[in-house]
């Protein structure tokens, strides 16, 4: 969105005040928003320039390549950016943190450093690895901790093949956060092996058997992230989004 905004985040909020949105997450990878870009009073400010057209903060993205929390050359700096986000979060009201991590390879004092960082800021840590589900399923048994969760991408899903509103009664207590998005098809002549993230509503998802799952996901906090990444065209089609999700609610 903030690209399509001329890079200007005021005009970006702006935007999406004036379409009656409420709440927004921020790219905390995001020139201008990045937590080493923000001192205190920055980061005052920020949260004042939410207030001031009415929006509230949802969550915060931090989406490091999952390679580099593996290799020697990248990954000192990715445990410092996530520690800096986790900063970030705290001091902007405590929000969620969802960020990428490969469970299966990461080193065990890398995942201990970022787990106490959060639980020692009372940050929830809402964690991608759609691919790695039952891996990443395994570890939040392991930790049982409250701040940390799962954190899951219907698009993702739909890339792999599987049913979105499955996955999300499959995780069932251990879902935080959970997206909105859509995938077309990857049986399009026209796409990749993994399809293509496409306007909600115009893809693959199945709206209703999706938002009746998330309903039923107690365990879920904060708002619903409509995610536009990939789309070049993030206003109309967050209208489209809205449109098909309200079109989806069930008359009784």
């Amino acid at each position: 969105m903030v690209h399509q905004s001329g890079g200007a985040i005021s005009t970006a909020l702006d935007r999406l005040s004036a379409a009656r949105y409420t709440a927004v997450q921020l790219d905390g990878t995001l020139a201008g928003i990045r937590p080493r870009e923000l001192d205190q009073r920055a980061r005052k400010d920020l949260a004042a320039l939410l207030t001031r057209r009415g929006l509230r903060l949802g969550g915060i993205d931090l989406f490091i390549p999952r390679r580099h929390y593996l290799d020697s050359i990248h990954q000192d700096r990715a445990v410092h950016a996530t520690l800096a986000a986790i900063e970030l979060a705290a001091d902007l009201g405590r929000v969620p943190l969802s960020i990428t991590l490969p469970i299966t390879d990461i080193n065990p004092d890398v995942m201990d450093c970022l787990i106490d960082a959060a639980e020692g800021r009372s940050v929830s840590l809402a964690i991608h690895a759609e691919d790695e589900l039952e891996p990443l399923l395994a570890l939040l048994d392991q930790i049982d901790l409250r701040t940390v969760a799962a954190a899951l991408d219907p698009a993702a899903i739909l890339a792999q093949s599987l049913d979105p509103s499955t996955i999300v009664s499959k995780v069932g207590s251990h879902l935080a956060a959970v997206r909105l998005s859509d995938q077309l098809s990857s049986s399009d002549a026209n796409l990749g092996a993994s399809g293509m993230r496409c306007p909600v509503g115009t893809g693959e998802l199945d709206i209703v058997a999706y938002k009746i799952a998330i309903d039923l996901a107690t365990s879920r906090t904060g708002p619903i992230i409509l995610d536009l990444r990939g789309l070049p065209n993030p206003l109309s089609d967050a209208s489209t989004a809205t449109k098909a999700w309200d079109d989806a609610s069930i008359s009784m």
